[in-house]
């Protein structure tokens, strides 16, 4: 009878110990390789937990983000999951290399076949990197979000335009669905853009003629509502800027779209933290410098389209279409 009680005993601890490890995200001891292989086996993405021995932030990652039960439900079921010290593993030193990573930790996502779908870095709670996770997943399997400049074309005149939503930087909502004016949606690219700067303080001077022309000027950002408050400092302007969280109006314009490599790390290097931290991710993606002009039954009655963010919509042009 003892001894039964003992194996019992023994037994749900073991079952509880295992219980326990399966919760958060399982890292698979193999190399980058092999890994490969079992995305294309399984159809799943790879994640890379980058992290050095003696970085703080990926030691919270560990003990507080990755043990989290549903970030392991989402990363065990759609990802190959591996944890590489940046310094020791072979495979590690050379992805620092090929990604030029300086911030741990350091997240990659790749496809199955090992190509870059989203570079991320930091520390984020479970909920955080929840979102990180589903972001990568949507941009993974959605066939239109990862565009070049080249292939974004913008909506046409004519085209009809869905509803949508979105905050400014005091959480007030805009709503397109409601706005009875004709719109002018101008979008910008951030308050790092001295282009965007120079033009947003420009509009000011057609309020007047806009509000005699039944018409809202609206623009909006791909950045969060603490840099809204920098382009509205630096700008002086009192149009609505709202903050185009995960990209999701550029989309629907057809304006998203992310610049070639050595753009981007231009910008990492010169802009560090007002370019890396100002949106909703670190994928680099920018919206063109575009304007449309949507009547009052919601359709596009005028745009400019230049991918030359040098270049943007004349006022003379503007007022002359509403």
């Amino acid at each position: 009878m003892f001894k039964t009680i003992i194996f019992s005993t023994f037994l749900f601890v073991g079952i509880f110990v295992s219980a326990q490890k399966e919760k958060g995200i399982n890292f698979q001891d193999v190399n980058l390789e092999a890994a490969k292989k079992i995305a294309q086996k399984e159809n799943k993405l790879i994640f890379i937990d980058l992290f050095t021995t003696w970085c703080g932030p990926c030691k919270l990652m560990k003990k507080n983000t990755f043990t989290d039960e549903k970030i392991g439900e989402l990363f065990n079921k759609s990802f190959v999951n591996l944890a590489i010290d940046a310094e020791k593993d072979k495979d590690g030193l050379q992805l620092v290399k090929k990604y030029k990573i300086v911030n741990y930790p350091s997240f990659l996502f790749l496809d199955k076949n090992g190509e870059l779908i989203q570079y991320d870095f930091g520390y984020y709670n479970a909920q955080q990197f929840s979102g990180v996770g589903m972001a990568v997943l949507d941009k993974a399997f959605s066939k239109n979000t990862v565009k070049t400049i080249d292939q974004v074309k913008g909506k046409m005149v004519g085209d009809k335009v869905a509803d949508f939503s979105a905050k400014d930087h005091l959480g007030k909502t805009f709503t397109l669905s409601k706005e009875k004016e004709k719109i002018v949606l101008v979008f910008i690219r951030g308050q790092w853009c001295p282009y965007c700067n120079k033009y947003v303080e420009s509009l000011q001077n057609i309020s007047p003629e806009l509000k005699a022309k039944n018409a809202r000027l609206v623009i909006i950002s791909p950045e969060k509502p603490e840099f809204i408050e920098k382009t509205i400092a630096k700008t002086k302007t009192d149009y609505t800027v709202l903050h185009d969280e995960d990209y999701k109006i550029a989309e629907m314009f057809d304006v998203l779209y992310t610049p070639e490599q050595k753009t981007l790390d231009f910008y990492n290097s010169r802009l560090k933290g007002d370019f890396t931290d100002s949106r909703s991710d670190h994928s680099g993606r920018l919206p063109v410098s575009a304007t449309f002009i949507i009547n009052e039954n919601k359709e596009i009655s005028w745009r400019h389209f230049n991918p030359d963010y040098k270049e943007r919509a004349s006022l003379e042009n503007i007022l002359n279409q509403l």
